[in-house]
């Protein structure tokens, strides 16, 4: 009896498939990552898509500041989920170019060719190996023939300056007629140039970025292709990237033509970066990321959940080839004499204090999934508000040199996520490099006890 479509043996078989095609070889960022309930995650449709994920309840959290949001709509997303693509995007040669405003581009009938690049790293390697590498050597640079489609003439474009897709655009040529390949390699492909791919804030935002851009073509992340368009060494979040799609891939690994019904551009400016208020797909992206590492079944937090604490340590560590010496700013100075006064106050309550960036990215998850209460310094590891059950709290302790410069990422993160969120700035003076920052423990304990108190009250 052969292969079901549904079954994990198939999907197995599908990305060795790729690997050949593609003459990628066993290479360590093609990541394996297989979720713990194979079946649950690749089975359905982008039809059913919303139906595996828990009906979404009205929000619990305050209306937020109102500074906290520009008061902009993202025209493309809103008008491409509508599916008014003749209104909000040009469709040129023959339906095989869709331009969408310059924010995103969907191309049809594509031949990729990876020689026709330029970089001076492949990606992928240990992050030892590239101490020292500047921003540079990690980019890939594209030339002409990278991409082929068919087309008579291609139409002129404008894009956001300094954007990538400029370069992007310049590597189309174009062909007469279709293909003489036998079958397509791949039926959808999102291509991604990440930037800081070792900060969790902006790995989450790139994440969503194509995420959404999946989904408002109507595709099912889970079937698309991610093509990793930089020469980025690896690093702790990558598996992210498989847990949320099918084949990730570096463009520095591959060695021969392809051939793709679609490829698409991932929407470099997305609506977080651009401070929009209401964003969709937030909650079926979180779920998706639950359900790629465990069996989960709610996005909130219920009455009876038990209280659990994590307070996010900073402590320094190499996670960035320009960063050798792994310094770090805003640690606490008296984290033991915070975590003992925390323990002895909530004697009933679970409280975790721990440098999360040491586990593996899926245990980090598992986590915070459990987490009822977040505090940290601010810091890139708070991104995980973002992931925060609804119901949830972030509470965000600042050294006093953010008063005069208020740093809203987490607080806009607590929003999209429907999470309460405190935050505390330090009256001592500002350190000269913002090393270390003193918090008395009688502060998170208050703060802590409020949330607790309000948890059962929403």
């Amino acid at each position: 009896m052969g292969m079901m479509r549904t079954s994990p043996e198939f999907h197995l078989y599908n990305r060795q498939l790729l690997k050949r095609r593609l003459e990628l070889g066993n290479v360590q960022n093609i990541f394996e990552i297989s979720p713990v309930d194979n079946q649950s995650s690749v089975r359905y449709n982008v039809k059913d898509i919303r139906n595996i994920v828990p009906e979404i309840r009205p929000r619990t959290v305050k209306t937020p500041e109102m500074k906290l949001f520009k008061k902009v709509n993202h025209d493309v997303i809103f008008g491409i989920q509508k599916k008014n693509w003749t209104e909000w995007g040009d469709i040129h040669c023959s339906g095989n170019f869709y331009n969408f405003k310059g924010s995103m581009m969907l191309m049809k009938n594509v031949i990729i060719d990876p020689l026709r690049k330029k970089s001076v790293a492949k990606g992928g390697e240990d992050i030892k190996s590239v101490i020292g590498h500047t921003e540079k050597d990690e980019e890939v640079t594209i030339q002409s023939g990278f991409f082929n489609i068919p087309c008579e003439e291609l139409p002129k474009v404008t894009f956001r300056k300094r954007s990538h897709f400029y370069n992007w655009f310049s590597g189309i040529s174009t062909r007469k007629g279709d293909y003489d390949g036998n079958s397509y390699d791949s039926t959808f492909t999102v291509l991604i140039r990440r930037g800081d791919y070792a900060n969790l804030y902006w790995t989450l935002m790139e994440l969503f970025n194509t995420y959404l851009t999946i989904r408002l073509f109507g595709e099912n992340p889970k079937t698309t292709d991610v093509m990793i368009m930089d020469a980025h060494p690896a690093g702790k979040l990558d598996n992210l990237w498989s847990i949320l799609f099918g084949n990730v891939y570096r463009i520095g690994h591959m060695q021969k033509k392809s051939f793709h019904k679609k490829v698409a551009w991932v929407l470099p400016d997305g609506p977080m970066s651009q401070y929009v208020q209401n964003i969709p797909f937030v909650e079926e992206f979180k779920f998706a990321l639950y359900q790629g590492v465990q069996n989960s079944s709610s996005l909130y937090h219920n009455c009876t959940d038990s209280q659990k604490v994590t307070f996010i340590l900073r402590k320094d560590y190499v996670a960035h080839p320009r960063n050798p010496r792994g310094k770090v700013q805003r640690k606490l100075s008296n984290e033991k004499e915070i975590m003992d006064y925390l323990i002895k106050k909530f004697p009933k309550t679970i409280i975790h204090a721990i440098q999360i960036d040491l586990l593996p990215i899926e245990e980090q998850i598992k986590l915070i999934y459990e987490t009822t209460i977040l505090v940290g310094i601010h810091g890139a590891g708070l991104g995980h508000t973002l992931l925060l059950r609804s119901g949830s709290t972030m509470i965000e302790l600042f050294p006093s040199s953010y008063k005069r410069s208020p740093n809203p990422h987490f607080q806009q993160f607590a929003y999209w996520a429907d999470v309460h969120y405190d935050r505390w700035y330090s009256s001592s003076p500002a350190q000269k490099s913002n090393e270390w920052v003193y918090v008395e423990p009688e502060v998170p304990y208050k703060i802590i006890n409020h949330a607790i108190d309000r948890f059962c009250k929403h």
